[in-house]
């Protein structure tokens, strides 16, 4: 595809060098090897692509998009911003694929996973053909792609939409996070649903303050990206915007009024039963999944499924057979006698939410093995070390992808919040042994913050570890 093709004129502020060459790929990041690729030169949050130009073109990069003309013989197409070009250039590289598709993005604190997760499995059960992105990875037809990011980069993305649109896919079900957001990864996309799960402190590390963290969701919601939203009005964030009259928005909840909500619900051993109201079509429910959270999960997938023209019957089978999702709320019954569960919650509000659900089922002492990442939001350490005291019996603290920051630096900061019992492992593995070898027959073991990840990330390498593979070595059954 000739280079100027890919632009429309005024999306160009300069053109230098030779225009009249032929792109073959993409590419945005520089150590990447392509065959005549088109590189990107983007300003990252720790480092700037007009710098690696050199290795872009050792890789096979033979021309550039810049926001400032570079020390290079290669083309460079001058332009106000990489970020947002890079959408616009990735579609018509792969010849529109978006008119193809039909996206459903989902935004928030906690819950991204899960629902969409369900939402995806709705669409299957009915029979239509679709594709999933997120935190698990890409997921169509029998294909599953592992990824290291919640909504991968604006390349990579447009590249699995067009891998997905060769294999006959029409609707994709997004994880957004607020990075994508903020970063314009999804710029120029025009979501069928898009919706809020909740927001709580995390990520303030980048963001700084909730207030900017707030903004990035909201910026998702009413800046033209999406048809229809759909806003959990329960939560304090969702709740205001609800209030901001942003176009064809809809609310779910449990608690306040919302168009579409949950009511009578009975809680046992296993799950919930509940009445569900979906635009005045009413489900009575089973659900085989722990954590009140999980109904607005339900509730929101419903929600998206029943707007997508998804049939009740799909609805219900699928919420009704439901297993937990890799890496959330996994329930073990250990060879002691003892319950571990492993789950992903790693800000204070869902670890303080898994906690509640936990507490009130168990019937010895609640013990909670965590640590929190490094090189993240600082000030959610000690208030997850206060949540952690504040409902556990015992808590271990342990490592938790520390990146570059020292792991014991990290412990610290979480025991300023430590209030009761307290143990220090930061090997995670013996620390995940040490609550196993401490736990009796009632007791349950939340091992909190990794779910399914498959490594620890320390000094920029990722090296292979998994909370699911350790807990094995101590489970008498598994559950199905």
């Amino acid at each position: 595809m000739k280079l100027l093709s890919l632009f429309k004129k005024n999306e160009i502020l300069c053109i230098k060098g030779n225009e009249d060459v032929n792109i073959c790929a993409l590419s945005q990041k520089a150590d990447k090897i392509v065959s005549n690729g088109l590189y990107f030169c983007v300003k990252g949050i720790s480092g700037d692509g007009h710098n690696f130009v050199d290795i872009a073109k050792k890789n096979g990069c033979i021309a550039l998009v810049v926001e400032r003309f570079v020390d290079s013989n290669l083309p460079q197409i001058l332009v106000k911003n990489v970020r947002k070009i890079m959408p616009m250039v990735c579609n018509r590289f792969y010849n529109d694929v978006l008119k193809e598709l039909k996206l459903i993005g989902i935004t928030g604190t906690n819950g991204k996973t899960t629902t969409t997760e369900i939402i995806y499995n709705m669409l299957l059960l009915d029979g239509k053909k679709v594709g999933l992105i997120g935190t698990n990875g890409v997921k169509f037809n029998e294909n599953n792609i592992k990824t290291y990011m919640t909504t991968p980069d604006t390349v990579d993305l447009f590249y699995y939409f067009n891998l997905m649109c060769s294999f006959g896919i029409e609707y994709i079900v997004m994880e957004i996070s607020a990075h994508a957001i903020y970063l314009n990864k999804i710029y120029g996309l025009k979501f069928e649903i898009g919706a809020l799960t909740n927001i709580s402190q995390d990520h303030l590390d980048f963001f700084k303050t909730m207030s900017s963290y707030a903004k990035s969701k909201l910026m998702f919601l009413e800046n033209n990206y999406c048809k229809k939203v759909l806003i959990n009005v329960d939560d304090n964030y969702g709740n205001l915007f609800s209030k901001l009259k942003i176009v064809n928005s809809i609310t779910y909840g449990i608690e306040m009024p919302a168009t579409n909500f949950a009511c009578d619900i009975d809680k046992n051993l296993y799950g919930y039963k509940f009445l569900m109201n979906i635009f005045d079509n009413v489900f009575k429910i089973k659900l085989n999944l722990l954590g009140k959270f999980n109904i607005y999960n339900i509730l929101l997938a419903s929600s998206v499924a029943k707007l997508l023209g998804v049939s009740n019957k799909s609805i219900k089978s699928c919420i009704e057979n439901l297993t937990a999702i890799p890496g959330r709320m996994n329930v073990f019954k250990l060879k002691n006698g003892a319950t571990a569960v492993i789950d992903y919650a790693h800000s204070p509000d869902s670890l303080e939410k898994i906690l509640i659900e936990l507490k009130e089922r168990c019937k010895g002492d609640l013990i909670t093995v965590f640590g929190c990442g490094g090189n993240r939001d600082k000030g959610k350490r000690e208030i997850m070390g206060m949540i952690a005291s504040k409902y556990s019996n015992k808590v271990i603290i342990t490592n938790d992808n520390p990146r570059f920051e020292k792991p014991l630096n990290i412990a610290k900061d979480i025991l300023k919040g430590i209030t009761g019992k307290y143990f220090l492992e930061l090997d995670r593995e013996k620390a995940i042994e040490f609550a196993y070898k401490t736990s009796t027959k009632l007791d349950i073991i939340l091992i909190a913050g990794k779910g399914a990840e498959d490594y620890m990330e320390v000094n920029g390498q990722k090296l292979s570890y998994s909370d699911i593979a350790t807990i094995n070595k101590y489970i008498k059954t598994k559950n199905k």
